[in-house]
């Protein structure tokens, strides 16, 4: 069943490439596919927590690489998710937590392998589900970070065709499949994530350019 599995998902992202202009499956009535860029700001109340960047990026089994990021309270700061084979995770470690690491290197294994206590997470993928009221096939959100707490991150999202999150909860369209898998199964998560995205991104460039 494993590798059936594995077969299936390697033989979907190869298809998605291979055939750009094949759609993926339609959105629900009244939806559309669209590219997304995104921004952050970070609360002026928001304190006590180091922020990590997790990249992914394909095709095939996903690259990862970490960089500590640091936010001016107030200040929109980009997210840059790159093109459609690009994911982006946003971590939030408590101080504390992060301290215990003597290194930088050693925090961003640990967060590779979820060994890290207290740790909050968001994603951003550059596509989206919107409204079909949207004009255009791109759009821009701005993320505002109201709160940290137990619970997760708590944000505003704004920006044409953006959903609010939940109390307490990731926005299931931008939950990365990266971000909860365990290391033996990150790479499979990583080949799922990356097969949607390219399938959804290659469509929606392909509506461009047979537009111009």
């Amino acid at each position: 069943m494993h590798r059936f599995l594995l077969t299936m998902v390697a033989g979907l992202l190869f298809a998605s490439i291979a055939f750009a202009d094949v759609p993926p499956p339609p959105p629900p009535k009244g939806k559309k596919y669209v590219s997304v860029s995104h921004e952050v700001v970070l609360g002026k109340d928001v304190t006590g927590y180091v922020f990590v960047r997790q990249t992914a990026t394909g095709p095939g089994r996903p690259k990862l690489s970490y960089e500590k990021v640091q936010f001016t309270p107030g200040k929109a700061a980009p997210v840059p998710t790159g093109n459609r084979r690009t994911y982006v995770t946003l971590f939030a470690v408590p101080q504390d937590t992060a301290k215990e690491f003597k290194a930088d290197a050693d925090l961003f294994a640990a967060l590779e392998t979820n060994k890290v206590k207290g740790v909050h997470r968001i994603g951003f993928g550059g596509t989206a589900t919107v409204s079909d009221t949207v004009k255009g096939d791109s759009v821009k959100w701005t993320h505002t970070i109201t709160a940290i707490d137990k619970d997760g991150i708590k944000r505003k999202v704004e920006g044409e065709g953006a959903n609010e999150p939940k109390k307490g909860k990731n926005s299931p369209e931008e939950e990365s499949p990266l971000a909860s898998a365990p290391r033996g199964g990150l790479w499979v998560a990583g080949l799922a994530c990356f097969a949607a995205m390219t399938l959804g991104g290659l469509w929606i460039a392909g509506r461009g350019k047979r537009k111009v």
